[in-house]
């Protein structure tokens, strides 16, 4: 949304900024879950708990990543991995995976596949 609203009344900016936005918010999403969890820990549990959510939401990030561009263009590091119908091949690319809106897709199905192979992962209401 922030990139949006900068595209939206501030487009020199938002051109200068363009993928840097994506990392701040990134950025402040791992550093406020790690601040909150460090104000009711000791420090060592704290560093731990850093580490865990770095490597895990870096992981996240990277399936993700992975799976939006091979449905997105059929390609892996910009390898021809399937063959595109407009080379002779039979996949045809999915747009909406290049978007933004495939990589909520891609998380809420990852979450549906967790919560289906552990149902202890759902919440209580």
């Amino acid at each position: 949304m922030t990139d949006q609203i900068l595209k939206a009344y501030l487009f020199s900016v938002s051109k200068q900024l363009s993928v840097f936005v994506g990392l701040i918010i990134t950025n402040c999403i791992v550093m406020g879950r790690a601040e909150a969890f460090a104000m009711a820990n000791k420090p060592f549990e704290s560093l731990l708990d850093g580490i865990g959510n770095g490597l895990g939401y870096s992981l996240i990030l990277i399936v993700v990543a992975f799976f939006r561009e091979l449905f997105g263009a059929g390609k892996f590091f910009g390898v021809q991995l399937l063959p595109l119908i407009t080379e002779g091949g039979w996949y045809n690319p999915n747009g909406l995976m290049v978007l933004a809106p495939g990589a909520f897709f891609l998380i809420g199905g990852f979450i549906w596949a967790l919560r289906a192979w552990k149902p202890e992962q759902i919440e209580a209401e």
